[in-house]
């Protein structure tokens, strides 16, 4: 009887099936169909990819920003083997940019990291008018700012060939990195007209015939008069030639001659008062020259001050550092006498030569660096290591100077910031087998002996100083660890 029951309700289950559209019963047995068939998932890259993307990134060398002032900027912007283009940014301080370019700054430090990853970028330099302000003066250069120098390659037995200058200004308020960036990648500074005036820092007249720097002393000394002393002078002119010259009569008296009139009683009236072109002109109270005086000392020796400032008035070189002062040297921080001084004979020297050993290397374009190697058995303090580095770099690059006139390398090395690394090394054979390897390769090695005034032996070889392009130096102390 149920199964009777069962076989009546069919059609009403048939109807109540076809009331679900034919198209999505089709597509619902194939979400289902589907869902029984496997799935292609997504591939994650794999960690070492990730690590191998990060390791490219950090493989990037950050360029190096020079500092442009006084002593450098002609080497800078000196013709080389090659083309050389630069990116000078100028920025200021308070007195130099009253205190907007900070923006700018943070946008051209973070810029810097774009520059390194092109490899196209040119050599960026930085110019702080706030402790450079003679050489802002005779560049004309604003704050902040971007001059983008086209140097030139050098050709010999001919005349300096034209540097090409284009000063772009920056805003101060909207500048990004990205801005600074663009005046190269863009070539943003081709929008701006090269500048060919007097003030070119090359190629202008002024600085043909050697009167460029003079002028920026010129500029800054009177950038530095005070408002007030301009208010003075020009008050002192205008009383002592102006009024005389518009009032001939000022100075002029009465004549003796004169004869004085007897005024009639019946027709006398109130004298009108005096003009001040008839009032008599006293001499100057001893006062008046005591305030004029100290007024007139006290100008002359600010001037004094400000031009034995920028060294003016001295050739002498500072006796310490960094302002002048006799600095007392800890006794075992270096090398140098504190008590009195010692004979010449028993300050620390080099190894001699004759130079014949360098070679050129005009050829190769690339960075140079300088190594210094130091031993580490010697147990040499920290201050003690620092001043033998220091005779080392300065050893390197006096034997340089004197033995290579007119090489590119110093040249090159004072411009790419003057790159240094401390290595290490663990005995004095080695240190004199690396100076042999870097002799025959051409390079300079400099090796520094000790006085044995402070902490070790006398005649102990304390540094090596490696100069030259980099691939050569890194051939001889590339295995070396840092120290």
């Amino acid at each position: 009887m149920r199964f009777i029951q069962a076989v009546a309700l069919l059609p009403a289950l048939a109807v109540a099936q076809e009331q679900v559209p034919l198209g999505d019963r089709v597509q619902g047995w194939f979400n289902k169909a589907k869902s029984y068939l496997p799935t292609a998932t997504p591939v994650v890259p794999a960690v070492p990819v990730v690590e191998k993307v990060v390791e490219k990134a950090a493989k990037i060398e950050i360029k190096t920003v020079t500092p442009v002032n006084l002593t450098n900027w002609q080497t800078i912007l000196e013709p080389a083997s090659e083309p050389q283009d630069w990116l000078v940014y100028v920025t200021g301080g308070n007195k130099t940019c009253f205190g907007r370019c900070a923006q700018a700054d943070q946008a051209f430090n973070e810029s810097v990291l774009l520059f390194s990853a092109d490899s196209t970028s040119p050599n960026l330099a930085k110019l702080e008018c706030e402790t450079n302000q003679v050489l802002c003066s005779a560049w004309a250069a604003g704050a902040p700012s971007v001059f983008y120098f086209q140097v030139p390659q050098a050709q010999l037995g001919e005349e300096r060939p034209a540097t090409t200058l284009h000063a772009v200004q920056l805003n101060s308020t909207t500048v990004t990195p990205e801005t600074i960036y663009k005046v190269h990648s863009e070539k943003v500074y081709e929008n701006e007209p090269a500048y060919e005036g007097p003030l070119h820092p090359t190629d202008g007249w002024l600085a043909q015939n050697g009167l460029l720097l003079p002028l920026g002393y010129v500029i800054y000394g009177f950038s530095s008069i005070p408002s007030w002393l301009f208010m003075i002078g020009i008050s002192f002119f205008s009383r002592t030639f102006i009024i005389p010259a518009l009032n001939p009569s000022i100075n002029r008296r009465p004549s003796q001659n004169h004869q004085t009139q007897t005024p009639n009683p019946t027709t006398t009236k109130t004298p009108p008062p005096p003009k001040m072109a008839d009032i008599d002109r006293s001499a100057p109270s001893t006062t008046a020259y005591v305030v004029a005086t100290a007024i007139l000392a006290g100008i002359t020796g600010y001037f004094i001050g400000q031009g034995s400032s920028l060294g003016l008035f001295s050739t002498k070189e500072k006796e310490g550092w960094p302002n002048s002062y006799n600095v007392k040297v800890h006794r075992d921080s270096s090398d140098e006498d504190y008590e009195s001084s010692e004979e010449e004979d028993d300050e620390d020297s080099e190894d001699e030569g004759d130079g014949s050993e360098l070679a050129s290397f005009d050829q190769s374009a690339e960075e140079v660096k300088l190594v210094l190697v130091v031993r580490t058995d010697l147990g040499m303090t920290k201050g003690k290591i620092a001043a033998q580095c220091s005779h080392a770099t300065l050893a390197c690059y006096k034997y340089l100077a004197a033995h290579t006139t007119g090489s590119s390398i110093l040249r090159r090395w004072e411009s790419q910031g003057q790159a240094k690394i401390a290595l290490q090394v663990k005995s004095e054979e080695d240190m004199e087998e690396l100076q042999a390897k870097a002799i025959s390769l051409g390079l300079c090695a400099r090796v520094i002996t000790d006085a044995g005034r402070t902490q070790i032996a006398s005649g102990s070889r304390t540094v090596l100083g490696v100069l030259g392009p980099k691939s050569v130096v890194d051939g001889v102390t590339g295995h070396l660890k840092l120290l």
